[in-house]
């Protein structure tokens, strides 16, 4: 936030509860370390959101080090003496938000040790992250007084999946009954949009589904007609069509929020699957247009 925006938030009812001060994103960050002695200069009454959703970090505060794993978050306060980085050359994925407000700590308390979010059929973590995405998007397109009243609306929901987590996940809309298969089917599907960022293998889908790898595949590919991964693959180029038409980021930044790090290899797979490169995407859908172009699949 720019600094001569500072002293309007004082005089913001929506603001001075709840307002964003940062807000960022490192894909695959090895040798990450942040060591704050004194606390953060400045950041009296601001807490820091850290969520890993994949490798591995470790959090001190207070002379306690916790470590950290994939899919776990923690809330620490800026103000206090804090050290936090990547587990050594294991990459870690975080997203993050600097925030403060008379509501901060009411969100924040409890969270200084690392607590986990596992994927399940109701765990919305899909949801969660397009509401980052969405706060991320506007704050940087310019930061506004109304910009920041917008995200800090956002900012309830985003904090409020993790104060509420059970809560937060039992709020989903049930489905009607299915049979098993179509069950088992969904529930993968769910899983694979859950991963979007990250790398999956055939025997993590079927340990989470309880059937054998094969039997797992049988079923999937009964109904969709594709394996498992060449679905999945297709629901992260999908994703990744969204991400050029919408946001401002790099095709690398895409590629990395999708799961993959070899650029190289993410352009061939979007050009495989959607038929063009993510510049030629890119350029003719343009900003704003939530039209696909045809898949060459699913």
């Amino acid at each position: 936030m720019p600094e001569e925006l500072y002293g309007q938030i004082g005089s913001d009812d929506m603001l001075m509860a709840l307002c964003i001060y940062a807000i960022g994103y490192f894909p695959f960050a090895a040798y990450h370390y942040i060591n704050r002695p004194n606390g953060m200069e400045g950041a009296q009454g601001q807490y820091l959101l850290k969520y890993c959703v994949e490798g591995e970090g470790w959090v001190e505060l207070g002379g306690t080090r916790y470590p950290v794993s994939a899919n776990q978050f923690f809330i620490i306060p800026m103000d206090k003496p804090h050290s936090y980085g990547s587990a050594g050359n294991k990459k870690w994925t975080v997203y993050w938000v600097r925030f403060g407000g008379h509501l901060a700590p009411y969100f924040s308390a409890g969270f200084v040790k690392p607590t986990t979010i596992k994927a399940g059929v109701t765990s919305r973590i899909g949801f969660r992250q397009n509401t980052f995405e969405e706060m991320y998007n506007v704050l940087d397109k310019g930061f506004t007084l109304d910009s920041l009243r917008y995200s800090s609306s956002l900012l309830f929901t985003y904090l409020g999946s993790f104060r509420f987590l059970t809560i937060y996940r039992k709020s989903m809309i049930s489905t009607s009954e299915v049979s098993n298969e179509h069950a088992l089917l969904n529930e993968l599907i769910h899983f694979m949009q859950e991963k979007l960022e990250k790398r999956i293998t055939l025997r993590e889908l079927a340990d989470y589904s309880g059937f054998s790898v094969t039997q797992m595949s049988y079923i999937f590919r009964k109904y969709t007609g594709y394996p498992p991964i060449a679905y999945f693959n297709i629901m992260k180029m999908k994703r990744a069509c969204w991400l050029l038409t919408h946001t401002s980021l790099k095709v690398y930044q895409i590629c990395y929020k999708s799961g993959f790090e070899d650029p190289y290899y993410f352009s061939r797979l979007f050009k495989k699957t959607i038929g063009i490169s993510p510049e030629q995407y890119r350029q003719k859908n343009g900003s704003g247009n939530s039209e696909f172009l045809p898949l060459n699949s699913l």
